[in-house]
């Protein structure tokens, strides 16, 4: 998130950034501005249906409108599904699923009403490839994948709004360190992981040519190939 606010603030870019954390925010925006940027924060927890239809509308007074929404929110929890708790495995459907559902809800409204806008849904490889000893976050990322797609198609008419999905293999971000850890091992990426630039400039390249699927750091084709083949464990 951090890296592609970064990264359109260098385009030029007006943002409205939203998180828990103030204190993150606030290190994001002097970022943006000392990379040419304009950039305001407002906290938000997206798992609040209320508060991101809240936030999506100050964001649209502060901008005068809202060109694109990036959508990146997720958590996960590591482990045999037995020995997580439910409320784990709970709280990683609502991060990564219903949260970005949420943000779709709020910002629909708007792009209809102005009929233009990009909606870039961060999802990841591991929508296509089940990932064993992540059983919840497998099950986000196959139903995140299904909602996007679905809400395509319910859009297919409207030429101007565009709903774009994003499907990263591993990422080089603090996701391992935040995550719940019921292995009794120390997680870490593999290697080859994609830093974090690499995946904000192919999120910003959609601003300017919005198209449904990306796919960093692995060819189309790969991605293809993962869907014969369900038992490979992916990001």
């Amino acid at each position: 998130g951090a890296a592609t606010a970064i990264a359109f603030a260098r385009q030029g870019a007006d943002l409205v950034l939203g998180a828990r954390g103030q204190e993150g925010l606030d290190d994001v925006v002097d970022r943006c501005h000392a990379a040419g940027g304009q950039a305001s924060a407002i906290t938000v927890d997206a798992t609040d249906a209320g508060a991101v239809s809240d936030f999506a509308y100050d964001a649209r007074a502060l901008l005068g409108g809202i060109d694109l929404w990036f959508s990146n929110v997720g958590a996960g929890v590591v482990g045999k599904y037995a020995d997580v708790p439910i409320a784990d495995h709970h709280q990683v459907i609502e991060t990564n699923l219903v949260s970005h559902m949420n943000d779709a809800h709020a910002v629909l409204p708007i792009f209809l009403e102005q009929d233009h806008g990009i909606w870039v849904n961060m999802i990841s490889s591991g929508g296509y490839v089940a990932t064993p000893w992540a059983a919840a976050y497998s099950a986000s990322k196959f139903g995140l994948r299904g909602f996007s797609e679905a809400l395509r198609a319910e859009l297919g008419k409207r030429r101007h709004i565009h709903v774009c999905d994003v499907y990263p293999t591993f990422v080089d971000t603090p996701g391992f360190s935040h995550a719940g850890n019921y292995t009794g091992a120390r997680l870490s990426y593999p290697p080859g992981a994609l830093s974090p630039e690499k995946v904000a400039d192919a999120v910003v390249k959609l601003a300017h040519r919005p198209r449904d699927t990306t796919v960093p750091g692995a060819p189309a084709a790969a991605m293809k190939l993962t869907q014969l083949t369900p038992n490979l464990i992916s990001a």
